[in-house]
């Protein structure tokens, strides 16, 4: 049996074919998997574009109470010069507090500060407190605690308040 040139002819067609035909279902396939490949680049560029924008407004609000806590702590300072220059002229202002009250408060602040700063009580630096060490706590001393622990208890407000706006941003 002899092949001619038209039998050759034949087998390039019928190969041409096949292989336009397996580049046709390559591209195909190609395409589909960029179709793929860029809808999971659109959701996560979504996912991060998101995340941007949360941590933006905890940033916002963290930064507002940082300084909303700046001024209140600046207030209290005010307050206090204040006080002080009244109380001096206060003849009562060197009596003492009865001995039960001062241990009383002093424990509780050392307290508060430890559960505050490190949650050990033994590991609380007592410094600082404004006591005299014989634990004795005079009348204007008490007085001039009024304005720190007001300030602290505003700034511990603003805080919570920061941090309810956090978790509401979350929920969002």
């Amino acid at each position: 049996m002899k092949i001619d040139n038209s039998f050759w002819l034949f087998l390039m067609i019928i190969g041409l074919g096949l292989w336009a035909a397996m580049l046709n279902d390559s591209n195909i396939l190609v395409k589909k998997d960029n179709d793929r490949l860029q809808t999971d680049n659109d959701k996560q560029s979504k996912l991060i574009a998101d995340q941007s924008f949360e941590f933006n407004r905890i940033n916002q609000i963290t930064g507002t109470a940082y300084r909303n806590g700046i001024v209140s702590k600046a207030e209290s300072q005010e307050k206090i010069i204040e006080y002080r220059t009244i109380l001096k002229k206060e003849p009562t202002c060197d009596l003492i507090v009865p001995q039960p009250f001062t241990d009383g408060v002093l424990n509780d602040t050392y307290r508060l500060r430890a559960s505050t700063l490190s949650g050990d009580p033994e590991r609380i630096n007592t410094t600082g407190v404004g006591f005299t060490p014989s634990r004795k706590l005079t009348y204007c001393q008490a007085i001039e605690w009024i304005p720190y622990l007001l300030a602290d208890l505003k700034q511990a407000n603003i805080q919570l308040d920061a941090l309810e706006k956090v978790r509401k941003a979350q929920l969002e």
